[in-house]
């Protein structure tokens, strides 16, 4: 019965010492630093990463300098990324190949130093930071052991990937800016989009939506920006229809390209109204020329009709400001604008026989007429 007893008390002793050391806060009053290891790496092997990770941190510190170092610092690096602390483990990775370059842990290591910054690329509509890294890193890889088939091959997968995941970032951040009116904003976007992964998919749809995209922010622009707005947009169309002439969107930009024809006209004649009365007649005589310029290019009826009627307006305008001009002067001075208000006059006159501005043209060469006769009697 004694025995018994005692062998329990053992038995309960030997258990309870068995214990002691079964947590890394118990293991850390042990001075055994080969026991300390050894239980490190049991948890290790065991999957139990929360425990061997601070126990290898310790030793760490206690093996600086030695050849052990190494070693723990192998598992530690891998115990944190195993356990899926990838900010740990993508810094640590990286150091452990600067700090032993020629260790033969050494490529695995930059390997998962890349993995880890992967791992914590997140989702397209994130900020993609962890993204740009992971691809430097893999490169990185690549750069220094190109010659391992089995991972090469894995980083380019990853990096396509990644790219994949750039590509549909940027795409968003284009079709965003779309969606809330910042036409000039997403034009830029889809572009820059283009230059950056040229071989993106679906990249008739990105370049469709430059086209439109310009026009929708010409169309909003101010007088005085809308030629060379609309320009853009037309240099945008020439492109697309030369990549994509059979398009499902080629009728909707035809309709951009055509308006855009339309509205470089347009938008001269609303800039000159607005102007200074010194620079109109420049201004109107620029509109002129553009439409008969256009015109020939645009395919519906209404539209030249409209193209020819703002050209009308714009000879009748060159009448009327050149007699502004003239008010605006005192004396002898009236003479030349008058001169030239006379002889816009009959240029348009000529041209245009039933226009709607005949009789207010005609008024304006009569009082213009009169003047210059009577500064000629005056002199």
């Amino acid at each position: 019965m004694q025995k018994r007893f005692s062998f329990s008390i053992l038995f309960l002793v030997f258990i309870l010492l068995w214990q002691s050391c079964d947590t890394p806060e118990q293991l850390a009053k042990s001075t055994d630093l080969d026991y300390k290891y050894k239980k490190a790496m049991q948890w290790f092997n065991k999957k139990q990463y929360y425990k061997c990770i601070p126990v290898f941190e310790e030793l760490m510190g206690l093996y600086k300098g030695t050849k052990s170092t190494e070693n723990i610092y192998y598992h530690y690096c891998l115990a944190n990324y195993r356990q899926g602390d990838y900010i740990i483990s993508a810094y640590h990775f990286k150091n452990f190949f600067d700090l032993y370059p020629t260790s033969e842990h050494a490529e695995e290591c930059l390997y998962l130093h890349a993995k880890s910054l992967d791992n914590q690329s997140p989702q397209y509509e994130l900020e993609q930071v962890n993204t740009y890294k992971a691809i430097e890193a893999y490169m990185l890889y690549l750069n220094n052991f190109y010659d391992n088939a089995s991972r090469v091959d894995s980083c380019n997968k990853s990096i396509t990937k990644l790219r994949k995941k750039l590509e549909k970032k940027a795409l968003s951040n284009a079709e965003l800016y779309y969606k809330t009116e910042h036409y000039r904003a997403a034009a830029t976007t889809f572009e820059n989009l283009l230059e950056i992964y040229p071989d993106i998919d679906n990249s008739e749809r990105i370049y469709f939506m430059i086209v439109k995209a310009n026009y929708k922010f010409a169309i909003n622009s101010i007088p005085s920006k809308k030629e060379e707005r609309f320009d853009h947009v037309l240099d945008s169309y020439i492109t697309f229809s030369r990549k994509f002439a059979s398009s499902k969107y080629m009728e909707e930009a035809t309709e951009y390209e055509q308006q855009s024809r339309y509205q470089v006209v347009k938008g001269l004649m609303e800039l000159a109204q607005v102007s200074r009365i010194s620079d109109r007649e420049a201004i109107f005589r620029r509109c002129i020329k553009e439409a008969e310029t256009q015109k020939p290019l645009l395919k519906e009826e209404k539209l030249q009709e409209k193209c020819d009627k703002i050209k009308e307006q714009a000879y009748f305008n060159i009448v009327k400001t050149n007699y502004l001009m003239a008010e605006e002067q005192r004396g002898i001075a009236k003479n030349e604008p008058l001169q030239k208000t006379v002889k816009s006059y009959f240029i348009f006159a000529d041209q245009f026989k039933k226009s709607r501005h005949s009789r207010e043209a005609e008024r304006i060469y009569r009082n213009a007429y009169k003047t210059l006769e009577k500064l000629k009697t005056d002199g």
